[in-house]
């Protein structure tokens, strides 16, 4: 009879989602920090620019920018992740008029929630780097105990060599620690998908959509009662 706990915890490599999940945190890094620079001096040097009017389009072009990332933002939380978002709103559509339209955009919550989560990319990004690299480093550096033991090359100092005994348990060890670090980057991406929601279902987001409980079933119609069986006597 299979162990429940065992086969849960080795069962982590056949989930799609945690490989899902490491694409996730492997882009999260790069495209924080481009998402960072390009708004940051953008939204600069489109207000410091509208004195002479040419940072009206500079903010035009960062704004429309900025939906579009946010809604590639929302596509990798729901596929990647598996948060529960929905796809990017549009709160101008509704609107007439140019100035109407900007205002519709502008006065939106998603829009601005959107922009909160662009720019915290780049510490979740960095976190998600910092954590991958962390564990792919000891479980690689376990791994290769034994070979560094075969080969007599030196890890500590420059003198030791590890034996190779020591070599075989760090290796042991190494597995373990590979199916445990898929674990800590699905609990990672758990996170992220929460935030992920906590930001793109807020206040003036389209939420969830709860489906309805299911419906009552039906009551028949009663029966017609049987001649003679409301307890009347006849005449």
């Amino acid at each position: 009879m299979k162990d429940p706990v065992l086969t849960r915890f080795f069962g982590v490599v056949t989930w799609p989602r945690t490989w899902l999940g490491i694409v996730f945190h492997l882009l999260a890094f790069p495209l924080g920090l481009f998402y960072f620079v390009f708004l940051v001096v953008g939204l600069a040097l489109g207000v410091g620019l509208v004195v002479v009017w040419v940072g009206i389009p500079v903010l035009l072009v960062v704004t429309g920018a900025w939906w579009l990332f946010t809604a590639l933002e929302r596509l990798q939380a729901h596929h990647l992740l598996g948060a529960d978002v929905p796809p990017a709103p549009r709160p101008w559509e509704a609107a007439d008029g140019v100035w109407g339209k900007l205002k519709a955009h502008f006065g939106a919550g998603s829009t601005w929630l959107g922009l909160a989560y662009l720019i915290a990319k780049l510490a979740f990004g960095t976190a998600s780097f910092a954590l991958v690299m962390a564990l792919g480093g000891v479980v690689v550096a376990l791994l290769a105990m034994p070979a560094l033991a075969i080969l007599d090359v030196p890890v500590v100092n420059g003198t030791w060599v590890p034996p190779l005994w020591l070599g075989l348990l760090c290796a042991a060890f190494g597995v373990l620690a590979f199916f445990g670090s898929l674990h800590v980057l699905n609990a990672w991406s758990w996170v992220c998908a929460r935030w992920a929601e906590l930001l793109f279902c807020g206040p003036g987001n389209p939420g969830r959509q709860v489906s309805p409980g299911p419906s009552p079933p039906p009551v028949p119609p009663a029966s017609p009662a049987p001649p003679g069986s409301r307890g009347e006597t006849a005449g």
